[in-house]
């Protein structure tokens, strides 16, 4: 029969058992994969590629119009030739311009300020992804975790079930337990080496899942996550912020694409304010050595179009983006409040679970073991309280993982560490 040291093994919880193993070479704490995904991310490398586009931006909107110069020879005849001697003596009249727009209602300073509003909205989109990355990777590192803890109570309830399965037979040889009941035992050691395979394949699709978040897909085999579960007890920032906080990068975009709205529409609105073109030139025209000087301002007139749709336009886009701005608002308001109470739920759960649910099924569970080895209770019974057992040490991991995330996407929520 099962000595009662058997069953116990079982009902410890498979975090405890993960405590008593030492970490492989491999084993990640969740600061160390933060830390490598800052560094190697794939996602957070576009976001800086983006913040360079508009830091390269910037030096097209400072640029000032060029001057052109041009030269124009004129007055050639080919029936008399260009003459002799030097060059500068052909008997062609040689004209020199120079010309050098000058921009007015203040279109330069407004493009400064535009390419500046948005470099700083490409940054806060830079800070935003690695908010939303560091999202991810923690769910992801849990997700890592809860298989992996999963994997182990299959693996410990599968170890259990082979015991039995070897004592059963002796007992059966003994005349002491009926072959019916053997295959009982057997049936259930095969849905465990079942359920222990699809474990196995759904640690390998996380362990694939967390490798892409830190680009190491070529280790991702070997990823173990070390940290603990967390405490369900709800964080002290969780329940003190009362309000979004005033740096979160998503909002902090959105105002300023509000600001570049701004300076677009008054760009567009100078646009209306005349340039002026200033020209000077000297003309040259041997034989008799005359050179002459001139002077010319150019101004357009406006008379085909005065570019009502660039201005249109650009009230559309301050419109948009003041949407945008609300928009974003409202919807990281609405989050923070959800991602507050799922994590008060989650918590509560989580203890209950560990306080309550999980201790009193252990001790159901040890009570059936004892009295199955007393031949109180039958296989049947035995096997019941396995079962049930493992259906609540694998609810309580669930819990655990759910609070893990809740806690992540709260922290997302306030842009906080974990």
């Amino acid at each position: 029969m099962l000595l009662l040291a058997c069953a116990l093994g079982l009902l410890h919880p498979a975090r405890d058992a993960l405590a008593q193993t030492a970490p492989p070479e491999s084993a990640l704490t969740l600061q160390a994969a933060e830390t490598r995904l800052r560094e190697a991310s794939r996602d957070l490398q576009r976001a800086r590629r983006d913040v360079e586009r508009a830091q390269a931006a910037t030096g097209s909107a400072a640029a000032r119009p060029n001057a052109t110069l041009s030269i124009d020879t004129t007055d050639i005849n080919p029936r008399r030739g260009i003459g002799a001697g030097p060059v500068w003596d052909k008997q062609v009249d040689t004209t020199v311009r120079l010309e050098q727009t000058f921009e007015r209602g203040g279109k330069r300073e407004l493009r400064m300020a535009r390419a500046d509003a948005l470099l700083d909205a490409a940054r806060a989109d830079q800070a935003d992804a690695l908010r939303q990355q560091l999202r991810t990777l923690r769910v992801a590192y849990f997700d890592l975790k809860l298989a992996e803890d999963k994997l182990t109570l299959l693996q410990q309830t599968l170890g259990l079930l082979d015991d039995t399965v070897a004592r059963a037979e002796v007992r059966v040889k003994a005349g002491d337990l009926a072959p019916s009941d053997l295959e009982r035992i057997r049936l259930d050691r095969l849905r465990a080496e079942s359920d222990l395979r699809v474990a196995e394949t759904v640690q390998r699709r996380a362990q694939a899942e967390l490798a892409r978040l830190l680009a190491l897909e070529g280790m991702a085999g070997r990823l173990h996550a070390a940290d603990p579960w967390p405490r369900p007890v709800v964080p002290v920032t969780a329940v003190a912020a009362a309000e979004l906080p005033a740096d979160r990068p998503d909002l902090r975009a959105a105002q300023s694409r509000l600001q570049a709205a701004q300076q677009g529409r008054s760009l567009a609105e100078s646009l209306r304010t005349r340039d002026i073109t200033v020209g000077v030139q000297y003309e040259h025209f041997p034989p008799d050595g005359r050179a002459m000087y001139g002077f010319g301002v150019s101004i357009p007139l406006f008379n085909g179009y005065d570019y009502r749709g660039e201005v249109d336009s650009a009230y559309a886009e301050l419109g948009a983006a003041e949407d945008d701005r609300l928009r974003v608002a409202a919807e990281a308001d609405a989050e923070l409040k959800l991602r507050r109470a799922e994590l008060d739920v989650q918590a509560a759960r989580a203890a209950r679970y560990l306080d309550t649910v999980l201790p009193t099924a252990r001790r159901s569970a040890e009570a059936t073991e004892f009295a199955f080895r007393h031949g109180a209770v039958g296989v049947i019974d035995v096997l019941d309280a396995r079962r049930t057992l493992r259906a609540i040490e694998s609810e309580a991991l669930d819990a655990q993982a759910d609070l893990a995330r809740a806690r992540a996407e709260l922290a997302a929520a306030l842009n906080s560490d974990f």
